[in-house]
Formats: structure tokens, C-alpha cells, sequence
């Protein structure tokens, strides 16, 4: 099920990756404050995950994407600033996985993060070039190397129903979001 759906959103995915990269040392500052917000609300939203798994695969994903982004976040506590306002275009994001999180079934869930992943640890991937031996790129290095066990996704996403075609392109969308305001501000 996860190859179809990228399948059907891969124009989307396609818009995400081709968002021009940046090269600016101000707007990495930009990008690791919005990413400070971003995740400091991800892990409570992942910790409500973790609350309403039902199997223990489930559970096990989720803690693993819970202490994935809490890595992230002892990172971050060295390079943001945590000096910008958060930009609501930005940080829609992890208003959506609050939203996930509460009202979504399991499914749904894994099956948002698992799409949304390899898009975003590419981007990473990317900027981490850029910025090589010009800045702290830890974070970037983190997540661009980090992975989800898309096996495990499936076997979770299979036990339920869901609109999951609707959640894939949502969450993609709220990530295509975050790259135009990092670019644009």
C-alpha cells in the first residue's frame, strides 16, 4: 500500500524535492528555529500516538519516531536560536500531526509519517550539503541518515481502515508548506 500511495502522490513529492535548496546561513538559523517549535510539538503528538497504540509493533514504532525526534531535539538545543517567531505556513505541520495524533486511527498515523519521512530526510540530506563545514549540520546529518521500518508501517497500516490517500497528500502538503516558508521568509 505505501508504494501505491507514493505512486499517487509522487507529483507532490516531486514539487517538495525540486523547492530550491538554500545556501544562506540566516535562513538555516530560520529553518533550526522553526524546527526547534516543530519538534518540541511532534514528540507530544507522538507521545498521544504512543497512548493510543493498541499492539505492541504499534507501540514499538511509535516510540521508535518518538526517540528519533527526541534525538533531534537535544541537537537542536545547540544550533536554534529559538529567537524567530514561528511561521504559521511552517510550523502547520505539527499542528496537523496534533490533529493526527488525537483524532486519526493507527493506521493513519504510521501511514502519514512513513510517506512523509523519506521526503523530508532527503531534503535534509541536501541542506546538509550546502552547509557543510559552514554551520552545525548535526540535525540535518541526523535525520538524513535515519530511517522507518516501512515493513513494520505496512503490517500496521493493513489491520485498519482509513482515508489514507487523503492523509498522505495532506501531510505532504503541510511539508511542501514548510519548505516555500523557509524559502520565502
Amino acid at each position: 500500500m505505501i508504494r501505491e500511495i507514493r505512486e499517487k502522490i509522487s507529483e507532490l513529492n516531486n514539487k517538495i524535492l525540486s523547492i530550491p535548496s538554500f545556501i544562506e546561513i540566516e535562513k538555516l538559523k530560520l529553518f533550526y528555529d522553526q524546527q526547534w517549535y516543530i519538534v518540541n510539538y511532534d514528540l507530544k503528538s507522538l507521545a498521544i500516538m504512543v497512548s493510543r497504540a493498541n499492539k505492541q509493533d504499534e507501540i514499538d514504532f511509535f516510540i521508535n519516531a518518538m526517540l528519533g525526534d527526541y534525538e533531534g531535539l537535544k541537537l537542536l538545543r545547540d544550533v536554534a536560536e529559538k529567537t524567530r517567531e514561528p511561521i504559521p505556513e511552517a510550523v502547520s505541520y505539527t499542528h496537523y500531526l496534533s490533529w493526527l495524533a488525537n483524532y486519526a486511527n493507527t493506521g493513519e498515523q504510521v501511514l502519514a509519517l512513513v510517506i512523509n519521512f523519506p521526503i523530508w530526510a532527503e531534503k535534509c540530506k541536501k541542506l546538509a550539503e550546502n552547509f557543510k563545514g559552514r554551520y552545525d549540520i548535526k540535525f540535518l546529518e541526523f535525520f538524513a541518515n535515519a530511517k522507518l521500518n516501512e515493513k513494520e508501517a505496512e503490517d500496521i497500516i493493513k489491520r485498519y481502515e482509513g482515508n489514507y490517500l487523503n492523509i498522505a497528500r495532506m501531510i505532504q502538503y503541510y511539508e511542501y508548506l514548510f519548505w516555500n516558508a523557509i524559502v520565502k521568509y
